[in-house]
């Protein structure tokens, strides 16, 4: 399995230079899985509502659904 990270909050177009205690979600297919980093919950939430309309900075497309780990 390959895994990327994506450090620009998809909402708020903002590059994270510090990604320690950031919210995250990870999509994942069968073969990749994709971090993606956003600089607050607010911003996470509302990627949550709709992944499909916020476009990802360094990627093409999202692998799957996204899912939060605790």
């Amino acid at each position: 399995m390959t895994y990327h990270i994506e450090t620009t909050d998809p909402v708020s177009g903002t590059s994270l230079k510090q990604l320690m205690s950031m919210p995250y979600v990870i999509e994942s297919s069968e073969d990749e899985s994709l971090v993606i980093y956003f600089e607050s919950e607010v911003t996470r939430a509302i990627y949550l509502e709709n992944p499909e309309i916020h476009k990802l900075e360094h990627y093409n497309k999202h692998p799957g659904s996204p899912h939060i780990v605790s």
